[in-house]
Order: structure tokens, then C-alpha cells, then sequence
């Protein structure tokens, strides 16, 4: 299973705006150069491009998708703090930037900030209710917090929202359901994980094997052997 991750992965495309034809022939390229996977050389393309930017004194919303690709360059660098004041800064030139909100809640995730990257996604939500991967990051915010009650219903969304990592959804709700003494509830969401798996999910599988044998013989070390399943 690939994720597709909306605004960290994906680079945005060139966009029509009042801009100088330099500072947009530096950002194009930037972009061409971050879409074969060179983030290094396009990374300075687009520091390029935001100096060339703020001496023509150009739009916000240009400078924000600068500041934008800019951190999606240092994320992919693994300079996750740099990339989350990048995404703060097109944030504060662009407030209602969903995808900057999205990847900055990234970011901050892998940093292990666990409240910056739920206020982050939570962000991104109440711009567009209806992403069903910013809820699926935001319920492994929720487990990292050991707050199983919120990760639940985020897994929950992010399902009904079609997440394209619906199988991981339901592999980790079965372990919470587990957790909470619910083996009948546990086992449909195993076998549903291994159905969008087409049977190749192996934890959804061992998780299906214990969660039977707890159904009829509880065992406490047997049910800390449930996995929860991380990102890809």
C-alpha cells in the first residue's frame, strides 16, 4: 500500500498569478527539479525565487506557495524544523492554506510535538472536513497520546471518508476494540483490514489469530501481543 500524501509528497503545480517572469521561471524550475526527486538543488531554486519575490514586492499568495515548496523540500531533506517555520510562514502570508496546515501537521509530527500536529490537523479539518488522510494522521496523533477514544473516531472518518489506508484504519480499530473488551467488534475490523489488504496484511492477520483465541480463553499477555500498525 502507497499513500498518496496531499501536500508533503506532492509538489504543487505552476499557477497563474501577476508575477514576474523571472521569479516565476526560478519557482518553475524549482518544481520540475522537486518532481524528479531533486530536493537539494530545488530547494535553492525556490530561496531563490522568494528573494527574487519580496525585492519585487509580489503578491502574498505567490510568496506563500513559495514558502510552501520550500518546506516540502526541508521535509523531504529530514530538516523537519526548518520545514515547520516554512509552513508557519506561508500560514501567516495565506491563513486559510489547507495543504500548508496538512504537511506543517507532518512535520510536527515527525518531530514528536504531538499538540503542534494536532492543532495542525485540526486545522486542516475545519478547512475541508472531508480529507480523509488529514484524519487518518490526525488518529495516530491521538495514539501516540495514548488517547484511544479520539483515535477511534478519527480512524472511524477517516474510513467513511475513503482514506486510501482504509486497511490500517480498521486493523488499528480492531486492537482498540480489543483493548476495550470487544472481540466480536475486534474481529470483524481484522477481517475487514485483511478483505482491502486482499489477505496480504500480515499484522491484520496475526491480530485475526489472537483476537479468536481471546474471544474464548482471555489472556492478558496474549492480548499485549495486538499491534497497532504505524504509517507507511
Amino acid at each position: 500500500m502507497k499513500r498518496i500524501i496531499l501536500g508533503i509528497f506532492i509538489i504543487v503545480a505552476a499557477f497563474t498569478l501577476s508575477v514576474s517572469a523571472q521569479s516565476l521561471q526560478v519557482f518553475e524550475s524549482g518544481i520540475t527539479l522537486a518532481q524528479k526527486g531533486e530536493f537539494k538543488t530545488a530547494l535553492a531554486k525556490f530561496e531563490r525565487s522568494l528573494e527574487l519575490s519580496n525585492n519585487e514586492k509580489l503578491s502574498d499568495e505567490f510568496r506563500a506557495k513559495i514558502h510552501f515548496n520550500i518546506g516540502v523540500c526541508l521535509y523531504q531533506l529530514k530538516e523537519q524544523s526548518k520545514a515547520v517555520k516554512e509552513f508557519e510562514s506561508a500560514i501567516t502570508l495565506k491563513p486559510n492554506y489547507e495543504k500548508a496546515f496538512y504537511s506543517l501537521g507532518m512535520a510536527q509530527f515527525e518531530l514528536q510535538n504531538w499538540q503542534a500536529a494536532e492543532q495542525a490537523f485540526v486545522s486542516a479539518i475545519r478547512l475541508n472536513k472531508r480529507n480523509g488522510e488529514v484524519w487518518f494522521d490526525l488518529a495516530f496523533v491521538y495514539l501516540a497520546q495514548e488517547n484511544y477514544e479520539s483515535a477511534q473516531a478519527a480512524f472511524e472518518k477517516s474510513i467513511a471518508l475513503r482514506s486510501v489506508d482504509s486497511a490500517i484504519s480498521h486493523n488499528n480499530l480492531g486492537v482498540i476494540f480489543a483493548m476495550n473488551g470487544d472481540f466480536d467488534a475486534a474481529i470483524k475490523e481484522f477481517q475487514f483490514a485483511l478483505k482491502k489488504s486482499n489477505g496480504k496484511f500480515a499484522v491484520a492477520e496475526k491480530n485475526l489469530q489472537y483476537c479468536k483465541t481471546l474471544g474464548k480463553d482471555f489472556s492478558a499477555d496474549l492480548l499485549a501481543k495486538l499491534e497497532f500498525k504505524p504509517k507507511n
